[in-house]
This record gives structure tokens, sequence and C-alpha cells, in this order.
């Protein structure tokens, strides 16, 4: 029995917390007829608990009718619409001076400022790619020479076991 009633209050709490998310913070009619529900819970809850059955219907009315008058009382003003914040609709507002894009026929930068030309010649003197055809490197400098022989005494790997056959 206590676990039906348990689950049962769950299930409750859970709608209301559903349905209470369906609302309209800014229209005092939803804001009444929530603050009388609430109020008439409220009510009837602490009349049972003071007077018994009567006094239940009787908090139910009062809270009622009190969280009705103070929900419709309590509603905040709406927002501004949202072209007050954006401008026109369909689009934002111009820029402010000195920020977009220039006027058309707008100066060429002064010289060092802006884009460089195109068209580069070659780079200065020891920059850039090395010259083609490079000779071989200097001795004691690149890759060793191929076909080793022997490593040199106490290098390379152990000995291994004999094999047999």
């Amino acid at each position: 029995m206590a676990k039906t009633s348990i689950a049962f209050a769950g299930i409750a709490a859970g709608l209301v917390l559903a349905l209470a998310s369906c609302t309209n913070p800014y229209d005092p009619a939803q804001r009444a007829v929530g603050g009388g529900l609430l109020g008439a819970g409220a009510g009837a809850a602490i009349g049972g608990a003071v007077a018994g059955g009567h006094g239940a219907a009787l908090g139910a009315a009062i809270g009622g009718a009190t969280g009705a008058v103070t929900g419709a009382a309590t509603t905040p003003p709406p927002p501004p619409p949202p072209s007050a914040y954006y401008g026109s609709p369909g689009g934002y507002g111009q820029p402010a001076q000195g920020y977009g894009y220039p006027p058309s026929g707008y100066a060429q930068p002064a010289p060092g400022y802006g884009y460089p030309p195109s068209g580069y010649a070659q780079p200065a003197p020891g920059y850039g790619y090395p010259p083609s055809g490079y000779a071989q490197p200097a001795p004691g400098y690149g890759y060793p020479p191929s076909g080793y022989g022997q490593p040199a005494p106490g290098y390379g790997y152990p000995p291994g076991p004999p094999q047999s056959y």
C-alpha cells in the first residue's frame, strides 16, 4: 500500500511540474489560475490539519481566492519586442560609425601598409629553397656507407645458443 501511494505521489508531482512549465508567465489569467490552484491546495492542507473536514473545504476556498488575486496582481510586464534590440526585422542594423566596410572609392593605403604587391621576385640570397643538384655531403656527414661488416667488439646482439637440428 505504501509503495502504491509513493508512486502515485511521484507521478502526480511530475505531472504538476510538467504542466507548470507550459504557462505564460506574462499572462495575468494564467497566473491567477495557477495561484488559485496552489492556494486552494495549500489552504485545504492547512485547514484539514487544523479543523478537520469542514476546515479543509473552508481553507481551500480561502486559499484559492487569495492565490488567484495574488497571482494576477504579481504578473510582471512582458519584455519589449525584439525589434527594440536588433533594429529592423529581418536583419541587423547599420554598424556604428567607423566600423564595417569602407565606402566605395576608398584610397589606397599608405606605402608599407596593406597587402604586399603580387609577383614576388626571387628571395634574398641565403633564403628560400636550396639550389638543385647538390653534391655529396662533406666527409663525416650524411648517411653512413652501405654494407656494414660485423659490429665492434662488445656491441650488437649477444651470441645465441648453439643451434641444433
